[in-house]
């Protein structure tokens, strides 16, 4: 009963949402989200963390991380209705870099392995990618709710991105996909609890060692990718110089990859601290 409740208070959101448009969306989901915040227990987590990754930072410093956090957060929530339809070509609110850093190995027909992280609006790091032809299979995380889970592939599905649920079957489709010279995207900063301990801001996190994994296997590139809100609903979508085979097979193990990779995740934290979801327990156990 549960679920059905939450999944038609979805549906009467995103009913709303495409009535008044994106940029009321997005502004209506923050202030939603902003005061939820004000009661939400994730805080504790939340403080948790920012103490761990911000020490020297003072409680207030850190409280406004969180607000902004939230306000953040819901503003992504209320664009997730519009998501198909944001071209990001010719933009005004959206500005990339690097974009052939993405688009150069993808033409040479090798497979690639693009990461992000839940930071800025994520979604949008794939647009570029099926925005010019390009297939992508999108690594996720199902959620608890089947209803809203359903509704999200859904439009993910409309704006391009196919979608892989973690697991067991999700790894051998993956391995398939790469094998086809196909093209694969994860987030890699949360919590897995059965992955390997790397530090991530010098504290060991269970960290999923997939994407380590399937580009020692298949010699792929690792093209990291990252998009950020400037201001309102306008994004700074940039992708990263690739990380060649070379740089994978010398760092050699599963566990010095993964270290290297939550090194650039944890420079674009400190840059966009209110970004990133801080409610995640990342360094549970």
């Amino acid at each position: 009963m549960k679920n059905k409740v939450e999944f038609f208070l979805v549906l009467f959101f995103c009913s709303i949402s495409r009535i008044i448009g994106i940029n009321y969306s997005s502004y209506l989901g923050g202030t939603l989200a902003w005061i939820y915040g004000f009661f939400s227990r994730r805080n504790l987590i939340g403080m948790k963390n920012l103490n761990l990754v911000f020490p020297k930072k003072s409680i207030i410093e850190k409280k406004k991380i969180l607000r902004k956090m939230w306000f953040h957060f819901g503003r992504v929530i209320g664009e997730y209705p519009h998501l198909h339809k944001i071209k990001v070509q010719e933009n005004s609110n959206i500005k990339i870099i690097g974009i052939n850093n993405l688009l150069d190995p993808l033409k040479k027909e090798k497979s690639c392995i693009y990461f992000s992280a839940h930071i800025g609006n994520w979604e949008l790091s794939s647009h570029p990618l099926t925005q010019n032809g390009f297939k992508i299979n999108f690594v996720y995380r199902a959620l608890n709710n089947k209803h809203i889970d359903d509704l999200l592939k859904k439009i993910r599905f409309n704006y391009g991105v196919k979608l892989i649920k973690k697991g067991p079957n999700g790894a051998k489709e993956c391995i398939k996909l790469l094998r086809n010279k196909e093209n694969l995207g994860m987030l890699i900063d949360q919590k897995m609890n059965d992955g390997v301990p790397v530090n991530f801001f010098n504290k060991l996190a269970m960290t999923a060692p997939a994407i380590a994994k399937f580009a020692l296997k298949f010699k792929c590139q690792i093209i990291p990718a990252l998009c950020v809100r400037e201001k309102g609903i306008s994004y700074k979508i940039e992708y990263f110089k690739p990380i060649q085979y070379s740089i994978i097979k010398k760092l050699g193990s599963e566990e010095k990859i993964m270290l290297y990779l939550n090194k650039i995740i944890e420079n674009w934290i400190i840059e966009y601290p209110d970004q990133w979801i801080w409610v995640h327990d990342r360094w549970k156990n």
